[in-house]
């Protein structure tokens, strides 16, 4: 194994970590949203400030998808990647108008995406 194909596994290594933190937190958000079934409470709270880790989880699954893609030549999914973090930032500020209909749509959307996201990082192979 030669040390491009070693930095090529450790970057598609990089993208599945990022890509099953982002969906555990895309999973995580819709139940703290349902817990209370009010726009008030601690877990609503709880489900705002998840809502900003996927942000985060979303911008570092971005970066990791650039940098398989980068090693890979892999476009489509480091494009997927950056799907992520574009839609958590919508998602965020449909929050904070208090849009519920719509963000509770794209944060299924988000929750397919990040799920996606991790299952097509498993099938990839390392770059040869």
């Amino acid at each position: 194994m030669t040390t491009t194909d070693t930095n090529s596994s450790g970057k598609l290594t990089f993208l599945r970590v990022a890509a099953i933190l982002a969906s555990l937190g895309a999973i995580a958000s819709p139940l703290l949203a349902l817990g209370p079934l009010t726009s008030s409470g601690p877990l609503h709270a709880m489900h705002g400030m998840i809502g900003n880790l996927n942000f985060v989880l979303a911008l570092v699954a971005g970066i990791a998808g650039i940098l398989w893609g980068r090693a890979s030549g892999n476009k489509g999914l480091m494009f997927h990647a950056l799907s992520l973090p574009v839609l958590a930032v919508i998602q965020i500020a449909l929050g904070e108008m208090h849009l519920t209909m719509v963000h509770i749509v794209l944060g299924f959307v988000y929750l397919i995406a990040a799920v996606s996201l991790f299952t097509l990082a498993l099938r990839k192979p390392a770059a040869a």
